[in-house]
């Protein structure tokens, strides 16, 4: 074996002419030539050599700029990342080339000059044979994780000449008339596939999402102004029973907007039909942004490129968040491809990409292929979603009061016996909080959340006794007696299903659409307090929410207020003689009396009212659903409790204190700042008016606006 070794290209390329290699080792970082341009240059000479690619680039850049030497014919027998040993060398060398289709992602590549004999009589006879099959690549929520849909991808395996690239066929196909053909060929197999496959999915009672999965289909750009063969489609569809907006079809960023005009035209006829459309490989392109603007596309594609390079390139990172940005402010979703590992996925989900796909996610697979991939999908994303849950470091933590507050205003807001908010390991759920049950887990195999955590929305079952998956169910034939059962999932910040916000009652129920949304909006309570960094929210003196943490939790109930027509009440305290105290006694003493007085707001108020502690002698509740005389009982059990302590301790550290109160029945429009500032007016019109706190209180005059 004789070896030569250069860094200039000229002289490489003069040495390949001479010396015919049977291997070549190429480095991506060169002098004057980078090693992608070479790899370019050597696809047009139709190089038949083992190609060995290295640098110390990155493994990513790496993968990339092997897909690249696939896409143009070249035999790639693998990479090594710098620095490597001689013996990993020497063992890449015996090695065979690698498939283009362990290589390429999605739409494999393949230059033409590799499979010379191809011709459009070729095409014609495999698409009247229905030679040309089909492989499906999923799509996923990309924060979520769930089945979104799938992409149909045609597939040729010739029978002398063995797998060819979807861009040589399809490029003849193109050149000869025969793309409308083909493209009929894929609605013919994609849809009673689709049809057949959405129909097992609403069988299965832990799937929801089953009549929201599309299946996404490429248009050629030669196809656009066919008129007929968009009927003919929409034949298809009708004919096996798939519903148009089930339907993505999918058109380069390239293709749709070599005429605009005509585009226009034509995709908006297909959005009213009910297509959805999607511009696939965007970012590659030259389209203006008043392009994009007019196009009646539901969809954007990142194209792979910038994905599978954005843990190296700096550049494709800002690109992915631009498009990102843009699709959503025209209210497009947004779905990346080339995703290949979890870092690339993770950073899409902080960027709030919309939908997921590459081979991280799935590879192209056959149809029967399919369940099997559902299979190992379940199983990585519960061992993702248990890894979460460990990280975050809350099973068999002591109760908090923070999550109890939202257990007790649940169980208040329904009329439901119990109120829980759970956790699920791999064995057993576990109660974070429980309002009406004595025990604090159960087995995971009871666990009706069991079900709630495959949801994308809220589980409900209104009588378990005449729900097959439950009739049996030790929770519903014992304690507690199980008949209605409602739950809505939380996530991790991370986007895994950690648990749920679960009601039940002993009694069968029914939960009506805007209870569903107030289940779902208590949920993202509790997923917004499992986020929150507690220290961060908390008054470290008195251990009531500070003003930071009272306007976070305050502001998310007043909006639920507004959405279910909810009254709310704030009231407004300040410690009077605070500063008197503070001044005659000491520190100490001051502090001691703020600590007094958030004691007694805490015994007094119920745990469902959010207390906070806002300014130095400031204090503020806000509370929901109460009527007057409730109010009115709570502030006399208030003065009650303040006169008892003061009775008990000597007259110079009296506790005496002024509020004003306020509540959202007189308002139209509220937002927490105008309570605030009604509050505070309405209680130094008291302390004007000289009120005594143990006289009766008027709750129903309120400050003028």
């Amino acid at each position: 074996m004789s070896v030569k070794v250069t860094t200039n290209a000229n002289n490489f390329f003069s040495l390949l002419n001479e010396w015919q290699p049977s291997h070549i080792a190429l480095d991506l970082i060169m002098p004057d030539m980078d090693g992608v341009e070479v790899l370019g240059a050597l696809g047009e000479q139709m190089v038949t050599a083992k190609i060995i690619i290295t640098s110390g680039v990155g493994h990513q850049v790496l993968q990339a700029a092997a897909r690249s030497a696939a896409a143009h014919g070249l035999n790639i027998v693998g990479i090594l990342p710098k620095p490597f040993n001689p013996k990993a060398f020497r063992e890449m060398i015996d090695l065979p080339s690698l498939n283009p289709t362990d290589l390429l992602d999605g739409q494999h590549l393949q230059s033409s000059s590799s499979v010379p004999a191809i011709t459009a009589a070729d095409v014609a006879q495999a698409i009247s044979n229905r030679e040309i099959t089909l492989a499906y690549q999923p799509k996923v929520g990309c924060i979520s994780g769930e089945l979104m849909g799938f992409e149909a991808l045609a597939r040729w395996n010739h029978p002398e000449y063995g797998f060819i690239a979807p861009d040589v066929f399809i490029a003849i196909a193109e050149q000869n008339h025969l793309i409308d053909d083909l493209t009929l060929l894929v609605f013919e197999q994609a849809l009673p596939w689709f049809n057949q496959f959405c129909q097992q999915q609403r069988q299965n009672p832990t799937t929801a999402q089953a009549n929201q999965l599309i299946c996404s289909i490429n248009i050629s750009a030669v196809s656009l102004r066919n008129l007929k063969l968009f009927h003919q489609i929409e034949a298809l569809c009708v004919s096996h029973g798939v519903k148009l907006h089930s339907i993505m079809l999918e058109l380069t960023e390239t293709g749709a907007m070599d005429d605009p005009v005509a585009s226009l035209d034509i995709l908006t006829r297909l959005r009213m039909k009910g297509f959805q459309l999607s511009i696939d490989d965007f970012g590659t392109g030259f389209s203006s942004m008043l392009q994009l603007v007019r196009m009646p596309f539901s969809e954007v594609k990142v194209d792979k490129s910038f994905v599978m390079t954005a843990q190296q390139s700096r550049e494709s990172r800002l690109v992915i968040q631009a498009i990102i940005e843009l699709a959503h402010s025209l209210d497009m979703k947004v779905i990346a491809e080339g995703i290949e590992d979890y870092a690339t996925l993770q950073f899409l989900q902080q960027q709030g990409c919309d939908k997921a796909q590459g081979f991280f996610i799935g590879r192209p697979v056959p149809a029967d292929e399919i369940d099997q991939w559902l299979q190992q999908r379940k199983l990585a994303l519960e061992q993702q979603r248990l890894k979460a849950l460990e990280s975050l470091k809350i099973m068999d933590t002591p109760a908090e009061q923070r999550f109890d507050r939202i257990t007790r205003l649940a169980k208040r807001m329904f009329d439901v016996p119990i109120a829980l908010i759970t956790l699920l390991d791999d064995e057993r759920q576990w109660f974070k909080s429980k309002i009406g049950l004595d025990v604090s887990e159960t087995p995971r195999e009871q666990a009706f959340c069991n079900y709630t955590i495959e949801q994308e929305n809220g589980f409900i079952v209104n009588d378990a006794k005449i729900d097959a998956r439950f009739t049996d169910n030790s929770l519903v034939v014992n304690a507690p007696f199980i008949r209605f059962y409602a739950g809505f999932p939380f996530r991790a910040p991370s986007g895994e299903r950690l648990g749920a916000l679960c009601l039940i009652d002993h009694k069968p129920r029914y939960i009506s659409e805007r209870d569903s949304r107030l289940l779902s909006e208590l949920a993202l309570m509790v997923e917004e307090e499992v986020a929150t960094n507690q220290l961060l929210c908390e008054d470290h003196l008195t251990g009531l929410l500070n003003r930071r943490g009272f306007e976070f939790r305050a502001n998310h109930i007043l909006q639920i207020c507004r959405s279910q027509d909810y009254e709310a009440s704030l009231i407004y305290f300040d410690l009077d003689n605070f500063k008197q105290i503070n001044d005659g006694h000491g520190h100490q003493a001051g502090d001691n009396a703020l600590l007094q007085f958030s004691m007694l707001l805490n015994s007094t108020f119920r745990d469902s009212d959010l207390i906070g502690r806002i300014g130095g002698d400031e204090f503020v509740v806000l509370m929901v659903n109460q009527n007057d005389s409730d109010q009115a009982t709570i502030l006399q059990r208030l003065s009650n409790t303040v006169d008892s302590y003061n009775q008990s301790i000597h007259s110079d550290i009296h506790l005496h204190y002024s509020f004003g109160i306020t509540t959202t029945k007189s308002l139209s429009d509220y937002d927490l700042q105008q309570l605030y500032s009604l509050a505070d007016e309405a209680m130094y019109k008291n302390k004007r008016s000289g009120q005594q706190l143990n006289m009766a209180i008027d709750l129903n005059s309120q400050p003028s606006r």
